[in-house]
């Protein structure tokens, strides 16, 4: 596999809690010191979980939100362009027209990897294998 990496939020909510594959899989890409990266997108699902569980208690929420932040801090996050949209609004024709739906997000990070040609790292295999010249890892 590449050592470019885009990570799935999965991924992170993964090793958030501890598990031993994406905790694994982290060890591996930092010991490599290998490219990681994360779409906005996956920024967003994953910080709007945190607002979503946590927003009710203020302490926790901002305890919650720095330990997200630091987590955050070890991958670059690439952005949502023009190109990459494109390119998701052409996986998302494709899919709809084989009768494939999978959720915008996923879209989205798909489309990111495949404009920077970075091997998409994910548990949910499913919801990315229709999606043609996408490289997939998993854990």
């Amino acid at each position: 596999m590449s050592g470019l990496r885009l990570f799935d939020t999965s991924f992170l909510i993964d090793l958030v809690n501890g598990d031993e594959g994406a905790v694994k899989k982290a060890e591996e890409v930092d010991a490599e010191a290998l490219f990681k990266a994360v779409s906005t997108v996956t920024v967003h699902e994953y910080l709007r979980g945190i607002y979503y569980l946590y927003g009710r208690n203020e302490k926790l929420l901002e305890s919650k939100l720095k330990r997200a932040e630091a987590e955050l801090a070890r991958f670059e996050v690439l952005p949502y362009t023009y190109e990459i949209a494109k390119a998701a609004a052409e996986i998302d024709a494709n899919l709809a027209l084989k009768g494939v739906s999978i959720s915008l997000a996923d879209v989205i990070i798909a489309a990111t990897a495949l404009h920077y040609k970075l091997t998409l790292v994910t548990r949910n295999i499913e919801h990315f294998k229709g999606i043609t010249g996408l490289n997939i890892e998993t854990y």
